[in-house]
């Protein structure tokens, strides 16, 4: 396949000039001669530029295309994988039935993350109540509604503990203390992990067990399951309240509070835990189709300066394009037959 769709004029890329001479112009005898253009039809050869230029960035096709075979997998086609791979690129770009849930996914999938540490501080706040761990916990919420950078807030919470340390009376209550600590700093590696601690404070909502029951959720959902999106908004209806209650620390607005958003954000989240490694992998291949678009539409546009009609084209102009049928293979199933619409980004409007 030689011919990109909608790309109908595409220029030659290389500022040598690959014109072939005029016949009145050609030598007598010998390749590229007048009796060879008259037995020929009246067709020029191909410039010899044009052909040094076409082998050599079919030479870099081919490495590209070796590059990519060797990345490629079976995984990348299978229907679940294609699915996440839509829903990843609507996500991102906020359109279709996504728009506007990036952030709520991100939160929700933070909070899933981090929930044994959510557990474990809020476990430690109800079984260790002393005047001084109180203080403490106060400290800490406070400092959660205006830190300025992970770093500092680390910072000034050991500050905090070694002041107050040696006040805890027990010594199971300086361990929970110390224990309290620990999880906040892991906390605050996770990109939102002290920003969803701030926002479950602020809404008051203390019930972590929540998080789990959505985990569990997400964690048991087969291939199959992901797949069914009626199953699955069945499964969401279930569990209703659960959402109903992390529906303003994920930032749901009323418009997009329903079943159907529920299902898309846990069928996303379930899709981007199962296929985490063969995403890394994908996304290798992907770069490397992207480094190899540029010699593809050099060569379509060589090919198209110099059409067979009009000239003598050598062997080399007949043959497939090394890398083609990967670049077709995803962008026709990563293609809505419908509406066109190509749910994947192959680096095609950068060349």
């Amino acid at each position: 396949m030689n011919q990109l769709p909608n790309k109908t004029a595409i220029k030659n890329p290389n500022p040598l000039e690959t014109t072939p001479k005029k016949w009145w112009n050609l030598p007598v005898w010998g390749k590229g001669s007048i009796l060879e253009y008259l037995f020929a039809g009246g067709k020029a050869s191909v410039s010899e530029t044009a052909i040094m230029l076409h082998n050599r960035e079919m030479m870099d096709a081919l490495f590209f295309a070796k590059t990519a075979e060797s990345i490629d997998s079976e995984k990348f086609n299978s229907k679940e994988f294609i699915l996440f791979l839509k829903i990843k690129y609507c996500l991102a770009r906020g359109i279709e039935e996504y728009e506007g849930l990036a952030d709520s996914v991100k939160l929700l999938q933070a909070a899933i993350e981090a929930k044994n540490s959510y557990i474990t501080l809020d476990q430690t706040e109800l079984r260790f109540r002393s005047s001084k761990q109180q203080e403490f916990y106060q400290f800490v919420e406070k400092l959660l509604d205006n830190y300025e950078d992970q770093d500092l807030f680390r910072t000034q919470i050991q500050e905090k503990l070694n002041e107050v340390l040696p006040s805890i009376k027990t010594e199971e209550g300086k361990i929970a203390l110390q224990a309290y600590v620990k999880e906040l700093n892991k906390l605050s590696e996770y990109e939102l992990g002290l920003k969803l601690l701030a926002l479950f404070k602020s809404y008051q909502l203390a019930d972590y067990s929540i998080l789990k029951t959505i985990s569990d959720m997400v964690s048991t959902l087969r291939e199959k399951d992901t797949i069914d999106f009626k199953g699955l908004i069945a499964l969401v209806m279930s569990k209703y309240e659960v959402f109903q209650k992390l529906k303003k620390i994920i930032g749901v607005s009323d418009k997009q509070n329903n079943p159907d958003t529920y299902a898309r954000m846990v069928q996303y989240i379930a899709l981007s835990y199962r296929h985490k490694l063969s995403y890394a992998k994908f996304a290798e291949l992907l770069q490397v189709i992207r480094q190899w678009i540029k010699p593809y539409f050099a060569i379509i546009a060589i090919r198209q300066d110099n059409p067979p009609e009009q000239y003598i084209q050598p062997k080399s102009f007949k043959q497939e394009i090394p890398g083609e049928k990967t670049y077709e293979k995803y962008k026709i199933s990563l293609t809505d037959q419908k509406t066109g619409r190509i749910y994947i980004d192959l680096g095609e409007e950068n060349n």
